[in-house]
């Protein structure tokens, strides 16, 4: 019998416009090595739409060296059309990586942290 919390496993990319005009990205699960060419697509599509583009990383438990150059690679495309790729709510683990990565002392995206 499994104790405790039962990890999220499963993987989901949803991609919305906002009210705002621009377009959000939804990740659920991990990017990584296995998902990351889906989010790669659906950044490509929230791309093709208009104003910033937000990646809502509240879901997303997990980024890795794959899903960090698929963010950079958003990033500067939009930074080509004078656009904003912009993080919101990555959790301590996954806001560590992209410390790591240098991306929070960036001026190629933007950190939202969710409020409290």
């Amino acid at each position: 019998m499994q104790q405790g919390p039962v990890p999220y496993t499963d993987f989901a990319v949803h991609v919305a416009p906002t009210a705002e005009g621009g377009m959000d990205v939804t990740i659920y699960g991990e990017l990584d090595l296995a998902t990351v060419e889906r989010v790669r697509t659906a950044l490509a599509d929230a791309i093709a739409g208009k104003g910033p583009v937000v990646v809502d990383l509240r879901a997303c438990a997990f980024v890795d060296s794959r899903g960090i150059g698929a963010l950079i690679e958003a990033a500067l495309k939009l930074q080509e059309q004078d656009r904003k790729l912009i993080l919101r709510g990555a959790h301590a683990r996954v806001l560590r990586t992209l410390q790591i990565a240098g991306l929070t002392d960036s001026d190629l995206l933007e950190l939202e942290q969710e409020r409290q």
